[in-house]
């Protein structure tokens, strides 16, 4: 036996110094190591010059492959998928799981992290799925024989199992009273243990997620001093090694036999608590005194004390002790798959290999003899789905060197990304509606500048920049916001809104046929004071008593019988728009027009007066737009010319937005219109948003205050979006003439919500994603919708998650289907293309056979002759279907299950795209492509 310790395997901190590892597994092929340290990354090294001394000194031999760097904490635990070892996980004190995978798409970029000394990475490992869930210190993972389950454990003492192939969490494990930091997989897969610092091992069936025992006797004595509590089941299924049990005052690992689960034998022989305990993957077979053959298994075991053994399950005896093999606490062990090597790491920032000798351990016993030992606990051995015929395996090939996740970047990083999506969201007439913060509206006085004395006695008056009326505005920092009323009201676009309250005022028996007018006592109204004689005036020009800088605008009768009454702004006596080139000057006491000036580039282009005031202004280079206290809109050329008469609303404006030739006005009575003020047609008119405010919800006839508008926005086509405080979004469906739901908090359960369609995370997923800030007009609405939500979400997933276990799975189908027919609803391309693909990748998961049948003949279409006049047709957001399909089906080939049902879509696409004098068959006459 020899022991190695390679120095240029470590962690190294910001000062050079070499970090904690804390966990390290060995791929099941043995081509590559796995740490992870207090450093927060996780590094991939290559095995090969870490066992071969040889290759160690080969310069031509590449000792670091990756470095991942996308924790927020220590990584406490790594742990590569069983069989093929596809996936690497690992979990973090940051309460996330990260599931990568290696990225063979796409030629390695050379980079590394930033300070690192380990060069630059040779494989391209990134971020497959972002699993959150837990509420404290991930300590453990640990992957189910068949991959079919990942369990993860932590510090808020649960356990979360997650499905292997989706990601979707199935169910949470809480009967443990205390830190969980060890988890291990029954090899026949009927069982999953788990040792926590509450002083017990417990081990739950897979049928029910029920515990079937719980064992304490050999932890009583346990203390919760260290940093783990890896255990480990033997591969012949018969035996769970334990940590941190103590035999009286004796440290020791502790062995429950499976037949009556309890703890009768005590590896013995350390001086500190065990940290971890790890089986050799392999059995071995050995001779006795007698001459007889028998089956044996290996047992490593890590102490607190610096020390390991191990040992031979048939042996009273470990056949290797070595103390002080680190300067500090072992805290984890791998053995490689050939069972000839065992690799343990320490506090103290180094990694040790014990190379064994094929004398020291044995002969190893074949598979199918360790399958059969394994079959008297019920083992079935699941034989690998196989390829039936060639086209699956052109199919899996075509998969695997596709880059289909290097054209998905390229597709979300090109401008096209912003298909559909109107420049209200970057270049609005006003801020933008879906920024996170709104700054208040400053106005300039004169006295704001700054007045110096210079040396020979003259003033100085600093320059201050007013804005040019189209160009930017001076820069502020933004002051606090204001907190948001409990009414209905909505954040316009442009900038907070100071706003009045709804009305609530409902007189018995409704109104008569007569226009009745709305007493105020603090708004005279037409010249007259609220108890009918003449108005005083107040002089306005005056500084101190008599000023009135604002006041509530006088209310519609008809909000008295609306049924939706929103917030309108209050009547200020200045209000500017400086990206419109709007600015106005209102009579708050009403004695006095309303002057209207628009100005470019600093220049005065024209002036109008009006006999309200002014409560909203919009514009662009095509028009502007002025709403008025007495429901009026006005709409000018970009020269002042009105482009046509007043138009009277039924209430005065709430929002007014604009885009390109659009306009949109909400009005205080919950109706919402959409011209086109160049043709003067409109796209909707008067359409109620009490819909989306869920009226339903609420007592007939008793005024309430429901959920908010928190956004509005109108898109290039003329078409609002609305998101409310209940965490939805709304758009207008043209051809069906309702409003129809884009976003939905319900959805919080879904795998993919508030996620990037091609990483899959959640929403703080920006550090993870390599396609950096979204773009498309769903994500946008989306994010918007969402903000400030995420805890609130987050606990009614939580809930929801609780209620059954199937739940995640069929509510991520059900989002992904809704995110593909909202990106058609919102003419968004290439979101469509992203949310299909991670749809189609979710059926071949769930292996949907039905589900699959009828995408694949919705996107094939008709394959006989004068299908035609079928009425499909052949493209769908400007994107050829049957080309689409040619690009889903290797995606869906990854579930060989559904290999018989893809066959026959393959050969309909080969039907199609031959050419008539080519094809043997009878003509097939298609569409054109």
């Amino acid at each position: 036996m020899h022991i190695i310790k390679p120095e240029w395997v470590c962690h190294l901190d910001e000062k050079s110094k070499k970090a904690p590892i804390y966990s390290l597994h060995v791929h099941p092929d043995g081509s590559r190591l796995a740490t992870g340290a207090q450093d927060a990354k996780v590094k991939i090294w290559n095995m090969a010059p870490i066992i071969d001394v040889d290759k160690d000194h080969d310069t031509d031999t590449r000792r670091h492959l990756c470095t991942m760097s996308v924790h927020n904490g220590a990584v406490l635990c790594v742990k590569w998928s069983n069989g093929e070892g596809k996936y690497l996980a690992t979990g973090s004190d940051d309460q996330i799981v990260m599931i990568w995978s290696l990225d063979r798409s796409t030629e390695p970029w050379g980079g590394g992290s930033f300070g690192s000394s380990d060069g630059p990475n040779v494989e391209n490992w990134r971020g497959h799925r972002r699993l959150a869930g837990h509420e404290s210190d991930v300590t453990d993972v640990a992957w189910s024989p068949e991959n079919t389950y990942l369990a993860s454990a932590g510090l808020d003492s649960k356990i979360i199992i997650w499905d292997g192939r989706t990601f979707d969490r199935v169910i949470m494990l809480d009967q443990h009273q205390g830190f969980v930091k060890g988890l291990t997989w029954d090899p026949v897969g009927k069982y999953l243990a788990s040792q926590s610092d509450d002083k017990s091992v417990r081990i739950w069936r897979i049928t029910d997620w029920e515990v079937e025992v719980v064992v304490t006797e050999p932890f009583t004595q346990s203390s919760g001093t260290t940093f783990f509590e890896r255990l480990s089941w033997s591969p012949d299924g018969g035996h769970i090694a334990t940590a941190n049990a103590f035999n009286g005052s004796i440290p020791v690992s502790s062995v429950i036999a499976r037949d009556n689960w309890k703890a009768e034998i005590s590896l013995v022989g350390h001086s500190a608590a065990v940290e971890v305990v790890a089986f050799n993957p392999l059995l071995f077979k050995y001779t006795d005194s007698k001459g007889d053959i028998g089956i044996t298994s290996i047992c490593a075991v890590g102490s607190q004390d610096r020390g390991l053994t191990v040992w031979r399950t048939h042996e009273a005896r470990p056949f290797v002790g070595i103390k002080e093999l680190f300067e500090h606490s072992f805290l984890d062990l791998s053995w490689t798959p050939d069972g000839q090597s065992l690799l343990s790491c320490s506090y103290d920032g180094t990694v040790a290999v014990l190379l064994f000798q094929s004398e020291n351990l044995g002969e190893a016993v074949p598979a199918e003899e360790k399958h059969r030992m394994l079959a008297k606990y019920g083992y079935e051995r699941r034989g690998e789905i196989m390829a039936e015929t060639p086209i699956q395996l052109a199919m899996e090939e075509q998969l695997k060197e596709s880059s289909a996740t290097s054209k998905m970047d390229k597709v979300m990083n090109h401008d096209s990304s912003m298909e559909g999506v109107t420049t209200t969201f970057a270049k609005p007439s006003d801020p933008s509606v879906f920024a996170p913060s709104r700054p208040q509206v400053h106005h300039i006085v004169a006295s704001e500048q700054s007045v110096t004395m210079t040396s020979d006695g003259k003033k100085r008056i600093k320059p201050l920049f007013l804005g040019n009326g189209m160009g930017s505005a001076p820069v502020f920092q933004p002051a606090p916001q204001p907190a948001q009323s409990s009414n209905v009201g909505i954040a316009g676009s442009s900038g907070y809104i100071e706003r009045g309250d709804p009305s609530i005022s409902t007189p018995d028996g409704g109104f008569p046929t007569v226009i009745v007018g709305t007493k105020r006592k603090d708004a005279p109204v037409n010249g007259t004071s609220a108890s009918g004689g003449p108005a005083k005036k107040v002089d306005v020009s005056a500084k101190g008593k008599g000023t009135q800088e604002s006041r509530n605008a006088v209310a519609t009768p008809l909000l008295s019988v609306s049924k939706t009454r929103i917030g309108i702004p209050r009547v200020k006596s200045h209000i500017t728009r400086n990206r419109a080139g709007l600015e106005c000057h209102n009579s708050v006491t009403g004695d006095q027009p309303s002057k209207v000036i628009c100005s470019q580039k600093g220049a005065v282009v024209w002036v109008d007066y009006l006999p309200s005031p002014v409560l909203l202004m919009t514009g662009n280079a095509n028009f502007s737009a002025v709403a008025c206290e007495d429901g009026g809109l006005y709409i000018y050329s970009p020269a002042g010319r009105r482009m046509m008469p007043c138009i009277m609303l039924e209430s005065a404006a709430a929002v007014l937005e604009c885009e390109k030739e659009f306009l949109m006005c909400i009005t205080a009575c919950g109706l919402v219109s959409s011209w086109n003020v160049n043709q003067q047609v409109a796209l909707m008119s008067s359409v109620s948003i009490a819909p989306i405010l869920q009226p339903a919800l609420y007592a007939a006839d008793t005024p309430a205050n429901s959920a908010s508008v928190t956004h509005a926005a109108v898109r290039m086509n003329g078409l609002p979006l609305l998101t409310t405080s209940a965490g939805q979004g709304f758009s207008w469906h043209e051809g069906m003439k309702v409003w129809v739901k884009i976003v939905d908090a319900w959805f919080a359960t879904s795998s993919f919500f508030g996620a990037d369609p091609v990483f899959g995370g959640k929403l703080n997923q920006q550090a993870v994603s390599p396609l950096g800030p979204r773009k498309g007009v769903l994500a946008q609405l989306q994010a918007s919708s969402t903000l400030g939500r995420l805890d609130k979400d987050a606990a009614f997933a939580q809930e929801l998650l609780n209620v059954e276990a199937t739940v995640q799975s069929a509510v991520t189908l059900s989002h992904l289907e809704n995110q593909i027919a909202a990106a058609q609803v919102l003419q968004s391309p290439t979101e469509y293309k992203q949310w299909l693909r991670c749809y189609v990748q979710k059926l071949a998961d769930e292996g949907s056979v039905a589900k699959v049948e009828e995408l694949c003949k919705y996107l094939l279409g008709p394959v006989y002759e004068g299908g035609e006049l079928s009425g499909w047709q052949p493209t769908v957001m400007n994107f050829k279907k049957r080309e689409l399909l040619k690009d889903l089906l290797p995606v869906l080939s990854s579930n060989r299950a559904l290999q018989r049902t893809l066959k026959e879509y393959v050969v309909g696409l080969e039907s199609v795209s031959t050419p008539k004098s080519e094809s043997s068959a009878s003509p097939i006459v298609t569409p054109e492509v």
